[in-house]
């Protein structure tokens, strides 16, 4: 847990933490990379998807759906959250929490759980009836974790690869 000698914030972001954010994003991407590969990373940072990137990034700090977290200053997690995509106009309104990630030297501090807690009350005062992650099926510290903190399996996502 964070302690009182380690102060931490985690607030909206904001315009002014773009850089730090975009830094990061990179990170997750890579930390993924492990549980979904999709190419080298190099690759992946092309001129395109660094420009889609920005985008989707400065679309969720300017609808205030990114969080981030701080530790004496320093940007150590980041995490988005959005209305779920279903199409059909529903009694139960669900919302999304996504891209949950925290700088290696500040994990197992309660960072994570802190943006997950926070993500929870800004979907609440949306008018989130229901909120809902992703998990990848062998993140088990992350799978833990969610499911320590109240989360229960509701669907699985299956893949298949189709060799050439």
């Amino acid at each position: 847990m964070v302690t009182a000698s380690e102060p931490m914030i985690v607030a909206v972001a904001g315009f002014d933490d773009f850089s730090d954010i975009e830094s990061a994003w990179w990170r997750l991407v890579e930390d993924q990379q492990q549980q979904d590969y999709r190419g080298p990373i190099e690759e992946l940072q092309s001129p395109l998807n660094i420009e889609r990137v920005q985008r989707f990034l400065e679309s969720k700090i300017r609808q205030s759906r990114i969080l981030v977290a701080k530790e004496h200053g320093e940007l150590v997690g980041i995490c988005t959250f959005s209305r779920d995509g279903f199409i059909l106009d529903a009694p139960t309104q669900v919302w999304e929490i996504a891209d949950v990630w925290v700088e290696p030297h500040a994990r197992r501090k309660g960072i994570a759980t802190a943006l997950i807690r926070e993500c929870e009350q800004e979907c609440k005062l949306r008018g989130a009836d229901e909120v809902r992650l992703t998990v990848y099926a062998l993140n088990e510290g992350a799978l833990g974790l969610y499911q320590s903190l109240g989360y229960d399996v509701s669907s699985y996502t299956l893949s298949r690869e189709f060799n050439p």
